[in-house]
C-alpha cells in the first residue's frame, strides 16, 4: 500500500509490528533491535535481505567483530558492549537519509551518538510515527537508572530518541504488568505512568490504554498496555476541534496540570483506559475501535491451527489472514517452513494427555490439579465422571479404571503455567517458551510448532523466522531464539489495527 507516512520501529523484534503498521499504509525509514537473531527474521522478511550478507539496507551500530566475521556477528551478546565499535552508521550525515533500513545494536549506545551527534528534528517535525516496545516494568522517572542496567534505562532512552527526532505521534506497546504496582526506595510507583510522564516532560500527551490481542480477531487472549503519545502541537489542533470530546477533556486536565509542575503530578491526574471498564470511549476517534468486543466473535485456536495437523482445509481467518498480508516479496510455496514438531519423551507425552484430559473436564479440572498440588490420589468418582466427558475414549482407555491409574500416575513438574490449549478458544498469553503450552488434540501430545504459535499471533505463512529454535543456560539471557521471537512479537494484526488507528488521528490533526 503506497503511502507518505513515514515510521520508525525501535525495539524491532523479528518485525510483527512493523508488517502489520507497513500493511496500513506507513512507509519504514529505518528500525532498531538489539538481537542479532530476531534481526535476522526482520531482515529476511521485511527487507527481503539476508543478515549474513554486507548490504547497505542492514548496518550494525556496533560490534566487536568486522564483517569478515559475520558468523560471530550474528551470535554476539550486543547488550554488553559499553562502546560504539566497528560502526558503520555516521547518526549526524546518514539519519535522514536511510530508507527502509535496519540498525542492529543497542539503544542506549545510539542515544549516545544522536545525543553527541547534536542532531535534533532531522525530518522538520514531519516525521510520523516512532513505535516500540522497550521493557518498563520496574521504570521510575525519580528511580534508580543505573547506565549498566539495561532494562532500567530504556524507557528513558526511548523517550529521549523521541525528542530528538521529534515524531507526530509515538505508539508504545507493553505487557499488562507495567499497570502493576512497584516499590523502589520505600515509595510505589506505577511504571505505566511512569513512562507516561516521561513522554509528557518530552513534549507529548499520553493517551493510555489496556486493550487484547482477542478483540482484534486474533485468536490469543493477550491483554496489552497501549499508549500513543501525540506531540503537543497537534494535540491542541485535535482538542481545539472536539472541545467536549471526554477523552481529550481528561487530557487537557492534566495537560494544564503536568504543564505546571510536572512533579506535582500524580498516578490519579492520568487515567489509562480499559477495553472492558471504558468501551464506549474505544469508538475509532482517539481510542482504537475494538473489532471482536463479543466472545461469540472471537477466533479460536482450532480456527488458527487446526489444518497444519489434519486434513482439514484452513479456516476462514488463516484465509483472510494470509490475504490481509499478501507479500509480492515471499510466495505461500513453503508453509511447512517453522513447523517441525519437538521430540519428548514417553513421560513428557503423558504428561501432556494428562493436561489435554484435563482441559475438557469443566469444574473437575481444579479439583484434580488441587489433589495433585497437595500429593493426595484423585478419587474415583472424578475419573468416573471425567471418563465419560472424554470423546473416542475408547480409543485411549479401555475403562474407567484405566483412566483412573492413568490419572494417578502422573507426576506434575514445578512448572504451574504448564497447560493444554482448548481448542474452542482463544490461546492464553503465555507463548514465549514453547513447554509452556501443549496442543488441544488427544492425539497431538506434543508443544506447539513455531509455525502454530505464528498463526496465533497471526503471522501469515510466509513469515519465515531464523535463527535456531530454542536455546538455553546462559544463553537465555541474550539469544532470542524462534519461540521467542514469536512469543515477544507484537501481532501483525494487532499493528495492523492500531495503524489504521493513527492514520485516522493524523488525519484528524492536518
Amino acid at each position: 500500500m503506497k503511502s507518505t507516512l513515514k515510521h520508525i520501529e525501535l525495539f524491532a523484534g523479528c518485525g510483527g509490528l512493523t508488517l502489520g503498521l507497513e500493511r496500513a499504509g506507513f512507509d519504514l525509514l529505518f528500525a532498531n533491535e538489539v538481537s542479532p537473531m530476531a534481526s535476522a527474521t526482520f531482515a529476511h522478511n521485511i527487507l527481503n535481505l539476508d543478515i549474513s550478507k554486507p548490504h547497505a539496507n542492514i548496518k550494525w551500530i556496533h560490534s566487536r567483530y568486522g564483517r569478515n566475521h559475520i558468523e560471530k556477528r550474528t551470535r554476539e551478546d550486543l547488550l554488553t558492549h559499553g562502546k560504539l565499535e566497528q560502526s558503520e552508521i555516521a547518526f549526524k550525515s546518514d539519519l535522514a537519509s536511510i530508507n527502509n533500513t535496519l540498525l542492529i545494536g543497542d539503544l542506549r549506545l545510539m542515544n549516545d551518538a544522536l545525543t553527541k551527534s547534536e542532531i535534533k528534528d532531522p525530518y522538520n517535525g514531519e516525521l510520523d510515527l516512532i513505535s516500540g516496545g522497550p521493557p518498563c516494568q520496574s521504570f521510575s522517572l525519580a528511580g534508580k537508572r543505573e547506565k549498566e542496567n539495561y532494562k532500567n534505562r530504556l524507557p528513558l532512552d526511548f523517550a529521549e530518541i523521541c525528542q530528538l527526532l521529534n515524531p507526530k505521534l509515538v505508539l508504545l506497546e507493553n505487557v499488562k504488568g507495567i499497570t502493576s504496582a512497584f516499590s523502589e526506595d520505600n515509595n510505589k510507583y506505577y511504571a505505566w505512568f511512569e513512562v507516561a510522564k516521561t513522554f509528557t516532560s518530552k513534549g507529548y500527551v499520553p493517551v493510555c490504554m489496556m486493550v487484547n490481542s482477542k478483540y482484534f480477531d486474533i485468536p490469543q487472549n493477550r491483554p496489552r498496555y497501549i499508549m500513543i503519545a501525540i506531540r503537543f502541537d497537534l494535540f491542541d489542533i485535535l482538542h481545539a476541534k472536539y472541545p467536549k470530546h471526554p477523552v481529550l477533556t481528561d487530557l487537557k486536565k492534566y495537560l494544564t496540570k503536568a504543564k505546571r509542575d510536572i512533579n506535582d503530578i500524580s498516578v490519579t491526574d492520568l487515567k489509562y483506559y480499559d477495553a472492558i471498564k471504558d468501551f464506549e470511549n474505544f469508538d475509532g476517534f482517539i481510542l482504537p475501535k475494538l473489532v471482536s468486543h463479543e466472545a461469540n466473535s472471537w477466533i479460536s485456536v482450532e480456527d488458527a491451527i487446526d489444518d497444519l495437523s489434519s486434513s482439514r482445509k484452513p479456516s476462514k481467518y488463516v484465509a483472510e489472514l494470509n490475504a490481509l498480508f499478501q507479500s509480492s516479496r515471499h510466495s505461500l510455496q513453503n508453509i511447512a517452513k517453522n513447523h517441525n514438531y519437538r521430540s519428548h519423551s514417553n513421560t513428557t507425552k503423558s504428561r501432556f494427555l494428562f493436561y489435554q484430559i484435563i482441559s475438557i473436564s469443566g469444574d473437575l479440572e481444579k479439583e484434580i490439579l488441587k489433589c495433585k498440588t497437595e500429593g493426595k490420589p484423585i478419587k474415583k468418582s472424578i475419573s468416573s465422571q471425567l471418563f465419560e466427558l472424554l470423546p473416542e475414549k475408547q480409543k485411549l482407555f479401555n475403562s474407567q479404571k484405566e483412566l483412573h491409574l492413568f490419572l494417578n500416575s502422573i507426576t506434575l513438574t514445578r512448572k504451574h503455567s504448564q497447560r493444554a490449549l482448548i481448542a474452542s478458544k482463544p490461546a492464553p498469553a503465555q507463548l514465549t517458551i514453547p513447554d509452556d503450552i501443549c496442543h488441544y488434540s488427544l492425539a497431538q501430545n506434543r508443544v506447539l510448532s513455531v509455525r502454530e504459535m505464528a498463526r496465533i499471533q497471526s503471522f501469515p505463512d510466509w513469515f519465515e523466522f531464523k535463527a535456531k529454535e530454542t536455546t538455553g543456560g546462559k544463553n537465555r539471557r541474550y539469544e532470542v531464539p524462534q519461540y521467542t521471537q514469536v512469543g515477544n512479537a507484537v501481532p501483525p494484526k494487532l499493528g495492523y489495527q492500531l495503524g489504521l488507528h493513527l492514520k485516522s488521528l493524523l488525519d484528524e490533526m492536518r
